[in-house]
């Protein structure tokens, strides 16, 4: 097998037609009275990740000379021949990699051949996961959730206050500044942070701003409804009033008309993914302070509101989107993602409100030694 090239993923095209079948069998929407594909209930994300990791397998039986393109698919999973693959995968891959490969192999033939027991095969997963350890741990790039939106609020803060510099440079600060305090109450995946439009999933009616994302948006297919909390809203509408209309007249090189997406780059551009990827690194390090990942917000909010306010830990599955109970099981989940957010943001209300008071008591003690 030189150079490996199994690794590669067979496209569905050229997958045995009985594996096609059964693959479209698992899509099928279900109506009142059948259930329809397992497939069929998960999201596109999930759906292309399956077929991905599916097609890793045949084109490894492929390149073994071990695919019978008339067997049935479940002749072809077997324990002998997934530990064999398993122990090609170690040659090139991980321990995460390979956990996730084993993942998805198992969600593929639940899929395609849901009458056959493979609680085998996920456990499997699941043992190599429980026996990685992380390439990183993220606990020592970790922060207090309440410090972040606190380093937000001072950000916002110095860009109104600051007037020697360019109101494109005032603009830039207050962007990241708010940003950094979103993701602290609403610690939501990148798509969908990059997703937000102005009158879409952000919806202002007065002084109260709402959040809406459908479940055909999330990665958990479960809808996700806040309402941001007085001092967040106050400072997004500051946002869309001052310096989102500065930010909009930026003209930079790769400039794309930005219609109304709420976030906006400095050359006027819609913000991506690898946009807010570079704001939250820049911002978050410092001297002795490793960068944080937008990701880690996730981890962030779970984890102080877990330490700050144990008794509320049962709101972070819903504030976190998790709709897998694999996923979410850490934590109690809870119906309503609206009282979830509402919970959240009362935790820190109450720490930006001890580190206002904090900076004041810091600013008179200075005052008083001069």
């Amino acid at each position: 097998m030189p150079g490996r090239s199994w690794s590669k993923s067979m496209p569905i095209p050229l997958w045995p037609a009985v594996d096609q079948a059964a693959w479209q069998a698992a899509l099928k929407a279900g109506d009142v009275f059948e259930p329809g594909g397992v497939a069929s209930r998960w999201s596109p994300a999930t759906q292309r990740k399956t077929v991905l990791g599916y097609g890793r397998f045949l084109f490894w039986l492929t390149e073994c000379g071990e695919l019978d393109t008339e067997a049935a698919p479940p002749a072809r999973v077997t324990r002998e021949r997934v530990a064999a693959y398993l122990d090609e995968l170690r040659h090139i891959n991980r321990g995460h990699t390979i956990q996730n490969r084993t993942q998805e192999l198992g969600d593929a033939m639940r899929a395609i051949a849901p009458d056959r027991d493979w609680r085998w095969l996920l456990r499997a997963a699941g043992r190599i996961r429980a026996g990685t350890l992380p390439v990183q741990d993220k606990r020592g790039r970790l922060r207090p959730i309440g410090e972040l939106a606190g380093e937000g609020d001072r950000m916002m803060a110095e860009a109104d206050a600051d007037q020697s510099g360019s109101a494109l440079w005032r603009a830039t600060l207050y962007r990241d500044g708010l940003l950094m305090a979103f993701l602290a109450f609403h610690p939501m995946r990148l798509r969908n942070l990059a997703s937000l439009r102005i009158g879409h999933q952000i919806k202002v009616d007065g002084d109260q701003i709402l959040i809406n994302l459908t479940r055909s948006e999330t990665k958990g297919r479960r809808e996700y409804e806040a309402v941001l909390t007085p001092r967040l809203g106050k400072a997004l509408l500051r946002y869309l009033d001052h310096y989102r209309p500065v930010l909009l007249k930026a003209r930079g090189r790769w400039h794309a008309e930005a219609g109304d997406a709420l976030w906006i780059s400095k050359d006027g551009s819609p913000c991506s993914k690898g946009t807010f990827e570079n704001i939250i690194r820049k911002r978050t390090a410092g001297p002795n302070r490793r960068p944080m990942s937008p990701h880690l917000f996730r981890s962030a909010a779970a984890t102080s509101v877990a330490i700050r306010a144990p008794g509320s830990v049962d709101m972070i599955a819903a504030i976190l989107g998790h709709g897998s109970p694999r996923t979410a099981e850490r934590y109690y989940n809870i119906a309503s993602s609206l009282e979830a957010s509402r919970a959240h943001g009362a935790v820190l209300e109450q720490l930006l409100d001890e580190l206002t008071k904090k900076r004041q008591r810091s600013t008179r003690a200075r005052s008083e030694h001069r």
